[in-house]
């Protein structure tokens, strides 16, 4: 692993040694949409897409990926900590979506289902294009897509001349410093993109203002002073290297290297905590977050009878987390450690002929877990025995999984896409014979699904657009959900159960899209039924509901496949073009959803709204205005097991806000100068299910410049 990180630091540095003079990057550049290896377009039309450019990328002035998403878009997004960021896609949330990186899936068999920060790990300052999908991604990426696919595809330094750019940018509500330098070259055969970024984040500061009428609401004892968040500090350093060779004419190959590490981060939520008057936790922090991801694209055209391009994607990818906690009254900390390495094969064909365009190929992936605890007393020195928070003699994860698109072209109006996969998966996980509950040394599980997808769209004529999507995902129970021993809330503790089966999605989508001179609608209806939902419920083993665990005497829950559920909603989509200079855009978002069992849907966000008008004076100068709105989650719609973190709301529920935000950017020479002020009101308010209370008043200062 050390070798790795410094081979990729190593390049960074002797690419920035190379670095050339160039022209600023011009503003209005536009990149060309993602593909997914495929000429076959699964974004074309099919189902509703959200699309970000680098451009738009580069104007959001975000921290991060997940702050990308929630400035940029109308996406939910949880925060436990200032560190965090779990995106929500129409009700489902961490392992029920996939993260995919240049064709590369970031879900692993940890991946959990509360709330993620893994999409942090990916540098925004690195992207050329994000993408947000819905419908046939499960076709593309296997399990995991439950609800739809967030794609990012870094820069690639065959669209872009030879460069050297750096970007400086500060934010006053956290004291937040980014700096990130990135570097083209090129050559007569090969090109390398290479980007080195470095943030530090400070205590993060609430909104002044309540207009929501909690006076108290967000100002925990022990953790708050004022307005601040204290203990909401950390730093994060994200390096990238890219290169692209041309062998010859029909065959070239991209080599993708990427390392992203962060300080401590605090666990807001857990020291916000209180115990007979006294903090709970003295300490509560994720260790340091250590994600590489190393892979090879080999990519050749042919005149063959069975395909016209052949492509092949090997990946390596090795992470490891920590989560560290010690009582305030203990003398010891408790200290669990998951490292995974990730081996992923992708084979992939395509073929044209009268009309149809084919897209088939097999992906394989293996996994492997390594679990360590312990407890640390600081006094002594010494060590002594802790459970693991996954099986701790090792688990490890197989799948294979064939696939087929296709695409016909039925005339100029009408196309029809259809696809299938077959997965099967094979799960084992050890445990030691000292293990905290009497289970079987090994657990073994095998599962094998069939996802489908097909979908019909129809231009009535140039004004009117219409879609109609059939879609079915699944998700098969990875370690997390079957043998993961830990305590959310040291009330309950989770258990392992092996008798789990398969999350299905079926889904059915309607758009439709309206182009009326300087206007564009779109509209988009959807429903999920999810089937053999895995949901936390109360068991007994061996006649016992309660186990000790960590020093005190918990209730025990598991993961269970619940009945079924049933959501729906509907994304509305309007832009407007007033001039040349002035244009208008609103994205909302609704969602709601019931379960066979009556009991309240976890992950379901509040309705959303998000506003801009933005105004161009020249071609030097942009102003933009935007405004998010966010309703009520009232008290009753809260899920019953904690999910949706009731005990950081209100005593009523998650009250309704809204922000109003203003940027201004001004390019001159190579440069460019932006300033922005978000949370102009300085309101205080927590995005749904958050723990840490949302940014007040933030002023926004960045430069970003060429050499």
């Amino acid at each position: 692993m050390k070798k790795n990180i410094l081979l990729t630091t190593s390049f960074i540095w002797v690419f920035i040694a190379k670095a050339q003079d160039t022209t600023f990057i011009n503003s209005n550049l536009i990149l060309e949409e993602i593909t997914i290896h495929s000429t076959i377009d699964v974004e074309d039309n099919k189902t509703q897409i959200i699309r970000l450019n680098q451009k738009e990328i580069t104007e959001s002035l975000s921290k991060n990926t997940a702050d990308l998403l929630e400035k940029s878009t109308s996406i939910s997004i949880q925060k436990s900590q200032n560190g965090g960021g779990s995106p929500n896609i129409r009700g489902f949330e961490a392992n029920r979506i996939l993260l995919v990186v240049d064709g590369v899936k970031l879900n692993n068999t940890i991946y959990r289902s509360g709330h993620l920060q893994n999409i942090l790990s990916v540098d925004q300052n690195s992207l050329e294009s994000l993408s947000v999908l819905h419908g046939p991604s499960s076709v593309f990426y296997g399990s995991g897509s439950l609800g739809g696919a967030i794609i990012l595809n870094t820069i690639n330094p065959q669209n872009h001349d030879p460069k050297t750019f750096f970007s400086s940018q500060f934010e006053s509500s956290s004291n937040t410093f980014i700096s990130n330098i990135q570097n083209i070259s090129k050559s007569d055969k090969s090109s390398s993109f290479t980007s080195l970024s470095f943030k530090k984040f400070g205590d993060l500061k609430m909104g002044e203002n309540r207009f929501h009428g909690y006076e108290d609401w967000g100002k925990e004892e022990f953790v708050t002073i004022e307005n601040t968040q204290l203990f909401s500090k950390y730093s994060q350093i994200d390096a990238m290297q890219k290169t692209h060779y041309q062998i010859n004419s029909a065959s070239d190959i991209i080599l993708n290297n990427q390392y992203s590490t962060t300080s401590n981060i605090n666990r807001f939520d857990k020291l916000n905590d209180v115990s007979d008057s006294l903090p709970k936790y003295k300490y509560w922090y994720y260790g340091p977050q250590n994600r590489f991801l190393s892979s090879v694209n080999y990519k050749r055209k042919t005149n063959s009878k069975y395909f016209d391009d052949f492509d092949v994607l090997l990946a390596y990818q090795n992470n490891t987390e920590s989560r560290h906690k010690q009582k305030y009254n203990d003398d010891f900390i408790t200290n669990r450690i998951e490292n995974i390495t990730v081996y992923d094969v992708k084979i992939s064909f395509e073929k044209q002929n009268m009309g149809w365009n084919f897209n088939y190929g097999i992906s394989s992936r293996y996994q492997n877990l390594k679990s360590d605890a312990y407890n640390y007393n600081e006094g002594d020195s010494s060590s002594s025995y802790v459970t693991t928070r996954y099986p701790d003699n090792g688990s490890n994860v197989f799948n294979v999984s064939p696939f087929i698109l296709s695409e016909y072209s039925v005339n100029t109006n009408l196309k029809w896409f259809n696809a299938i996969r077959f997965n099967h998966e094979n799960l084992v996980a050890n445990f030691s014979e000292n293990y905290l509950l009497e289970l079987d040394k090994q657990i073994s599980m095998s599962n094998s699904n069939f996802s489908a997808s097909s979908s019909v769209s129809y231009w009535l004529n140039s004004h009117n657009f219409f879609s109609l999507s059939l879609y079915n995902a699944f998700r098969n129970p990875n370690i997390d959900d079957i043998g993961k021993v830990f305590s959310k809330n040291d009330g309950v503790v989770v258990v392992p159960n092996t008798n789990l089966k398969s999350e299905k999605n079926n889904s059915v989508e309607l758009i439709y899209r309206l182009k009326i001179k300087k206007s564009n609608i779109e509209i988009a209806v959807f429903t999920n039924y999810l089937k053999d939902a895995i949901a936390k419920r109360e068991i007994s083993i061996n006649g016992e509901d309660s186990i000790v665990y960590d020093g005190e005497m918990m209730k025990m829950i598991a993961n269970t496949n619940v009945n079924s559920a049933n959501m729906y909603g509907v994304n509305f989509h309007f832009r407007h073009i007033f001039s040349d200079n002035l244009k208008f855009s609103l994205h909302s978002s609704f969602v709601d959803g019931t379960s066979s069992d009556s009991l309240a849907l976890a992950h379901i966000p509040p309705f959303s709204l998000r506003s801009e008008l933005n105004y161009t004076t020249s071609k030097t100068s942009n102003f933009s205005f935007y405004t998010k709105y966010n309703s009520w989650k009232k008290l009753e719609n809260f899920d019953i097991n904690g999910v949706d973190n009731l005990e950081e709301a209100t005593g009523d529920g998650t009250p309704s806000w809204y922000t109003l935000n203003l940027c201004y950017s001004y390019l001159f020479s190579k440069s460019k100068f932006s300033i922005s002020c978000e949370n102009i009101l300085d309101s205080h308010y927590k995005t749904f299910a958050s723990a840490i209370s949302s940014s007040g008043r933030n002023f926004i200062i960045s430069l970003q410049t060429q050499f």
